[in-house]
This record gives C-alpha cells, sequence and structure tokens, in this order.
C-alpha cells in the first residue's frame, strides 16, 4: 500500500511530515516548493492540479491510500476518478466544496450563506489585481483563523504567504466556482472524514454533507480544535489515522 498525502492552500508537504513512514510520499501541489512558482496572471484550474499530481504518482498498479487537508481533500476525491480502482481508501482533513455548498439546501443554512456571501464579495473572488496579496490573503488568512490572525503572523510567514498568493487565489477560485453538488462526490472506499471542533461552519456543514453521501465514512471530531489542527496540533491525528489503518 502506498500512502500519498496531499497539501492544502498555503502549506507545503511539509504539512504531513509528522506522519511520513518509510515509502510514503508526499505530493506537492502545483506552484509549490520544491517546484516554481506559479507566475502571476497564469490560471490554474483544480484539472491542472490533478494532471500535475499524477505525473509525480509512481505508476503501475499498486493500491493506494489518499491523505488530504482542505483544498487537497478536493483534489484528492477528483485525482480519485484518474486513479479509479488503485484508490483503497482517503483520510480526508476538512475537504473544501464552497461551491457544492452555495448550492446545497439540505445543510446548515448559515453555513450555505457564509458560501454565497463569500461568493458575492465584491472583490475577494474576480479581482486580479488584488488577487493573492497581501489585503486578499488577510481575508483568507482570518476566515480560517480568526479576526487579526493575519497581522500577528511574523513577518516570515507573512512573506512566505506572499509567494503563494497567486496559487493560493486560483485554488480558492477554483473551489467557489465548482458547480458539482455533493451528489457528485460518492465513492465506495473506506473514508475517514477529520473535523475540528472549532473549524469554520461552513468546514462543519461541507464535512458532514461529504459523510451524508458516504454512508462508509467514519467522522472524526476533534475537541479543541482548528482548521489548521495539523499545523498546530499533529498529535491529535495519531489516533484517528492508526484507526484509519486497520
Amino acid at each position: 500500500m502506498l500512502n500519498l498525502f496531499l497539501h492544502s492552500t498555503g502549506t507545503t508537504t511539509a504539512l504531513w511530515a509528522p506522519f511520513l513512514g518509510d515509502g510514503d510520499l508526499a505530493l506537492a501541489n502545483l506552484g509549490y516548493p520544491p517546484g516554481e512558482l506559479l507566475a502571476r496572471g497564469t490560471r490554474a484550474t483544480v484539472a491542472d492540479e490533478v494532471r500535475h499530481l499524477l505525473a509525480q504518482i509512481p505508476g503501475g498498479t499498486e493500491p493506494l491510500t489518499l491523505h488530504a487537508h482542505s483544498y487537497g481533500g478536493l483534489v484528492a476525491m477528483e485525482l480519485a476518478r484518474a486513479l479509479g480502482d488503485r484508490v483503497k481508501s482517503f483520510f480526508l482533513v476538512e475537504p473544501v466544496l464552497f461551491g457544492a455548498l452555495a448550492l446545497a439546501d439540505h445543510v446548515d443554512p448559515a453555513a450555505a450563506e457564509e458560501a454565497r456571501t463569500f461568493r458575492a464579495h465584491p472583490w475577494f473572488l474576480t479581482d486580479e489585481a488584488r488577487g493573492g496579496t497581501r489585503e486578499w490573503l488577510e481575508v483568507f488568512i482570518d476566515y480560517w483563523n480568526r479576526p487579526g490572525s493575519w497581522a500577528r503572523m511574523p513577518a516570515e510567514l507573512q512573506e512566505l504567504q506572499e509567494l503563494f498568493g497567486w496559487k493560493m487565489f486560483q485554488e480558492v477560485r477554483s473551489v467557489f466556482h465548482d458547480a458539482r453538488t455533493f451528489a457528485d462526490w460518492r465513492f465506495t472506499q473506506p473514508m475517514t472524514l477529520v473535523l475540528g471542533e472549532r473549524s469554520p461552519r461552513a468546514s462543519h456543514a461541507m464535512t458532514r454533507a461529504v459523510a451524508q453521501e458516504n454512508p462508509q465514512a467514519k467522522v472524526v471530531v476533534l475537541p479543541g480544535s482548528g482548521h489548521l489542527a495539523l499545523l498546530t496540533h499533529p498529535q491529535r491525528f495519531e489516533a484517528p489515522l492508526r484507526e484509519h489503518r486497520r
């Protein structure tokens, strides 16, 4: 079994470093090191991401387990379509499907409104001059953490985020503009969905909607954890990951 790990928007393969064993493979998204940064003005979609990742995966018939966080969760499910029967299971941490959430009528109404509010934002998804800049990053970082998080971030981390900023903008746009519904993300493979208790309302709704479409899925809620717990409290994922691999 080959364990594949996909990182999220604004992070790197280091996100999964505490969990990598011999032979495991952490894949770098398009526009992140060790590859070249995505040049400002260059478009990138989830389909581009999948093609980029497929080129990093060894060929053959070896079975795979896909581990992914946030945007990586959406990419992992799309990647599974291309990999077919090689995918034996999913370990997904808060997969983001904001496009589906905005269209859904069977989820928490306040969460769906959160998604629609972002889609209606006057510039967050549409203004390419601001996309990926410090102004844009502040909106993004403060949403997933809490207001003021960007301002409190050390300067060196802000600069790192700015390096990835344009690609981050492309990823977020891809997620929100995806017109598929939650019903389009049905699988038969075993699936573990991990959710932080303190994560945004929309993240709760998206994770539970994926679970609703996949009755075989096990939902694990991590007490006191937020969306970035993989970075801040990686030890909290040890037990769910162990259980998933049994």
